[in-house]
């Protein structure tokens, strides 16, 4: 990639100068890099885009379809905003197989503060180049032994309740779920005083592949030291409150025996081969929380709810916004969705 043109040239086919309304990533200290150098990102705005989109649609010969529908991929691919790149990028990569106009764009959101931008870039790249999200699993790995070692002081006595807050995929580093962290401090403060505020709180490496086998290992793994460290903070009733793939990560613990009072599950990808055991949740209750339409656990494959499935007549769901994979552990939306007291109806 040599200029902007060829950019889009390389995207969408389609010819003409540079819409003047753009802003770009570069304007706040970022960039796209590719294999040729550093180039600008060209982020459209709604004008620039409707701009491209309609030449986009102009047939070209014996253009199909097909051929007009990618090129509007390609357009969304500079969209100002960042949820419709990264859809679009992701799209035009299952569409075409191409992968080099599309990793850049991906690539772009992963140090996002974002954190559905920063999730849902990273799962596309490991699904389409698992090596451009190694750096964020090492990272998890190495925190994850340092909780390890940290936690290796052998068992308390057994608490009359307990709740453990989990994350999910690529989230090991997040502050969120931990002591002091913005969710955690709201469920603290609100919801079950009894939340774990150790310094040893459980943490697993987060993970992913695009292989069910791989993701069975992974989770398997993280599921044993899950077991292991609730023996070793043993409580006559235990709250897992868990996140995305920390769901799959519980539903694994629990066919291996572990024992818990209900089951709090935000945005989790339902996989059909790894069900929670619910004869192991005492209350027979899993609460399912999330949007309407979530694009992570879209790319990933998974369905956002347990129905026809053995575990449906256990579930409770509430939708707490239209399009994110995030908002269920938002602080806010708890208390204006009133989930508190949805949750809190059993185990007391």
């Amino acid at each position: 990639v040599g200029s902007e043109m060829c950019i889009r040239d390389r995207l969408h086919g389609v010819d003409g100068e540079t819409p003047h309304d753009m802003v770009g990533l570069s304007l706040t200290g970022r960039s796209l890099e590719t294999v040729n150098g550093t180039v600008p990102d060209l982020v459209m705005t709604p004008q620039g885009r409707k701009k491209q989109a309609l030449r986009a649609l102009t047939r070209k010969g014996a253009s199909s379809l097909s051929d007009l529908a990618i090129r509007q991929l390609g357009v969304g691919m500079l969209d100002s905003h960042p949820h419709a790149r990264l859809c679009s990028a992701y799209a035009y990569w299952q569409a075409t197989g191409l992968s080099d106009p599309v990793i850049p764009v991906l690539a772009s959101a992963i140090g996002s503060d974002d954190v559905d931008e920063h999730t849902l870039a990273a799962t596309c790249l490991a699904r389409i180049d698992p090596s451009k999200v190694k750096h964020l699993e090492q990272t998890s790995r190495v925190a994850q032994k340092e909780t390890v070692s940290a936690g290796s002081s052998g068992a308390a006595g057994e608490k009359a309740s307990m709740t453990l807050i989990i994350h999910g995929t690529f989230a090991n580093g997040s502050a969120w779920y931990k002591p002091g962290g913005d969710f955690h401090k709201y469920i603290k403060k609100n919801v079950y005083s009894d939340v774990y505020s150790g310094s040893d709180f459980y943490t697993w490496s987060g993970s992913y592949s695009m292989f069910d086998s791989e993701l069975k290992k992974i989770w398997a793994k993280a599921a044993r030291k899950l077991v292991a460290w609730c023996n070793r903070h043993p409580a006559k009733k235990l709250r897992l409150i868990a996140h995305s793939h920390g769901n799959n990560v519980v539903n694994m613990a629990t066919q291996m025996g572990l024992k818990a009072c209900s089951l709090i599950q935000l945005s989790p990808p339902v996989h059909e081969w790894n069900l929670p055991v619910m004869s192991n949740v005492a209350s027979d209750r899993l609460f399912n929380i999330h949007s309407s339409h979530d694009p992570v656990v879209f790319v990933d494959g998974g369905a956002q709810d347990y129905s026809g499935t053995v575990v449906h007549p256990s579930e409770r769901t509430r939708i707490i916004s239209f399009f994110s994979h995030s908002d269920s552990h938002d602080a806010g939306l708890w208390k204006k969705k009133k989930i508190p007291p949805f949750v809190k109806t059993v185990c007391q």
